[in-house]
């Protein structure tokens, strides 16, 4: 991509150039939109804890969008969960889940399991796109040798 200085423009001058070359402003304003139409809402961030005094097999929802402002609206979620924490001997598994129908139950569509220390411990997740819901969770089978905190930072980005 080449490489151009940077030049200031404001937003009503770039509509009027448009105007000017036939574009309504209507649609002059809808283009200007196509930067920011897949924007991401504030993260979603936490940590999920695993004691050693908890009941096991647990299992930790950190994202369920089916109740946020944006379920109705094709969306996705990106982010990152931090393994770091998972030791020599344990596993977590990640469930991804969608909801295909409003007012429909989540189906699992996607599962991975991660066992003993990772070596790349910073694992990305990008959901497939939904349009009712999606939901991210994390499961322990077994109570750890230690209690376990896997901080996560979540976006879910969607088409304004």
């Amino acid at each position: 991509m080449p490489d151009y200085p940077g030049v200031a423009v404001s937003k009503s001058t770039i509509q009027e150039a448009m105007t000017d070359q036939g574009y309504t402003t209507e649609r002059a304003t809808r283009i200007d939109r196509l930067a920011s139409m897949e924007a991401h809402q504030t993260p979603t961030e936490g940590t999920a804890t695993f004691a050693t005094t908890d009941t096991y097999p647990k299992t930790v929802t950190i994202i369920d969008t089916s109740g946020m402002a944006i379920a109705g609206k094709q969306h996705r979620v990106d982010g990152f969960i931090d393994l770091s924490a998972l030791a020599s001997g344990e596993s977590i598994k990640i469930s991804e889940y969608m909801m295909i129908k409003s007012g429909g139950s989540y189906v699992l569509y996607a599962q991975e399991t991660y066992s003993d220390a990772q070596d790349l411990p910073l694992l990305h997740i990008t959901t497939k796109p939904a349009k009712y819901g999606l939901k991210v969770e994390l499961t322990m089978d077994s109570a750890p040798a230690a209690d376990r905190s896997f901080d996560y930072q979540l976006f879910v980005k969607a088409v304004e």
